[in-house]
């Protein structure tokens, strides 16, 4: 497994992930690794979603917002994470070739995603339920 590895976290917000998204979150917390939530700034706006740490006139301003060591939230333009956002260039600052991408399935953000990071050449995975418990557990091993 890379230890150039990040999470791009697709859904409402760092507090909205859940099931073992959650876990996979905090394993990459837990073990200093980037997290990146995209987050639909349009939902939390109208109210959709709660994400009440999160700067949306940052966000939708096309910023990145820091939210700890490793951890940060952009927002979701048009389609994907990589789609008109500064994610590419976020994760090549941080040395990042294999980015591991998860929420809500099905979802064309979250395929989308996928393929923004594979057109841009990083090792993709797509965080399944099992893969999300399996890379947890060695995230927390190492």
């Amino acid at each position: 497994m890379s230890d150039a590895m990040a999470l791009v976290a697709v859904d409402g917000g760092p507090g909205a992930t859940a099931g073992p998204l959650r876990g996979l979150v905090a394993a990459f917390r837990s073990a200093g690794r980037p997290v990146v939530h995209a987050v639909d700034t349009a939902l939390l706006a109208r109210g959709l979603a709660s994400a009440p740490e999160l700067d949306l006139e940052l966000l939708d301003a096309g910023g990145v917002q820091t939210l700890g060591p490793a951890e940060m939230a952009l927002a979701l333009a048009t389609g994907g994470a990589f789609d008109a956002t500064p994610l590419d260039a976020v994760l090549r600052s941080l040395g990042v070739d294999t980015v591991v991408v998860g929420g809500p399935m099905p979802s064309p953000r979250v395929s989308a995603s996928l393929t923004g990071a594979d057109l841009r050449g990083y090792r993709v995975l797509l965080a399944t339920d099992e893969l999300a418990v399996t890379l947890g557990a060695y995230l927390r091993a190492a």
